[in-house]
């Protein structure tokens, strides 16, 4: 018995320090701003190549050599440097809290989904600076979309 209530307050430690559930709120967004993020960077020039092959043939008749050599050239020509921009769409929503906090919920496409949020209420849920905001698609489905708390206005 002893044994098993030891065993129960390891699990409902572990439970509380590695099974942080995300807590459901209901948040206010007042506006949300798409901007977009730009990356330039640069392709080095590459040096052009040239490759020569070349086909010997020919025949021996007493001693008379006769013989013909056909050689191709291949050319590649080089390429220039070249500016490379890459753009990534953003959105920056200004949103309000339960407690009154005025949070800027930012996310990025990339890796995952970003929806531009129209004024009104929404279910939430948070983990640390990790907000899942609830969308509805157009099809009824329900779809979390994360963004990141980034600051306050």
């Amino acid at each position: 018995m002893r044994r098993l209530l030891i065993l129960s307050a390891i699990a409902l430690t572990a439970i509380s320090v590695f099974g942080k559930d995300k807590q459901t709120i209901t948040i206010q967004v007042v506006e949300s701003r798409a901007s977009m993020r730009e990356f330039t960077g640069t392709l080095p020039a590459t040096a052009g190549k040239s490759t020569t092959d070349c086909d010997t043939s020919g025949t021996i008749n007493d001693d008379r050599i006769s013989a013909h050599t056909d050689c191709t050239t291949t050319s590649t020509p080089g390429k220039p440097a070249q500016t490379i921009v890459t753009r990534i769409p953003q959105e920056h929503v200004s949103a309000i809290m339960p407690n009154g906090d005025h949070v800027t919920l930012w996310c990025q496409v990339s890796w995952r989904r970003c929806v531009s949020l129209q004024p009104g209420s929404y279910e939430a849920e948070v983990q640390g600076n990790a907000v899942w905001v609830y969308t509805h698609e157009l099809s009824g489905s329900v779809r979390k979309v994360k963004y990141q708390a980034v600051g306050g206005w």
